[in-house]
């Protein structure tokens, strides 16, 4: 049961190889996963995040996974600090799916927040004002 849990959000996505361990080792990564009527509020059904520090390497397979799993309706601001990159997913299963990746200099590395959502919240947009 949990390895389908692990699974449920992400499947059929490139950046899933993240989700699973295969880039960041599981021990390196903090996650929250958050499902029910906390989210209610925010039209959101489902949130996974992974926050942790990585090499120039690391980030840069992650932005390649990123690049593949982009589709038309995306987001991205980089300013001196941060680059954050937010995709909006095909619909699966009846719910919109949402991507958020965000980085910035840390004290030993960069510092990476990766952050998938699914739920009826409809655009890009009110995502955006959601993580305000």
């Amino acid at each position: 049961m949990l390895a389908t849990m692990t699974a449920y959000g992400q499947r059929g996505l490139h950046i899933d190889e993240l989700f699973q361990g295969r880039i960041i080792p599981q021990e390196r990564m903090v996650e929250t996963r958050v499902r029910g009527k906390l989210l209610a509020k925010y039209q959101l059904s489902y949130f996974r995040s992974l926050r942790f520090e990585a090499t120039h390497a690391e980030i840069r397979r992650i932005t390649e996974l990123l690049g593949k799993d982009c589709g038309k309706n995306y987001q991205r601001v980089v300013n001196k600090k941060t680059l954050t990159i937010m995709l909006q997913l095909e619909p699966r299963d009846g719910h919109n799916r949402f991507l958020c990746f965000k980085s910035g200099r840390a004290d030993k590395g960069t510092q990476v927040t990766v952050i998938y959502m699914e739920g009826t919240l409809s655009s890009l947009d009110k995502m955006n004002e959601i993580l305000k």
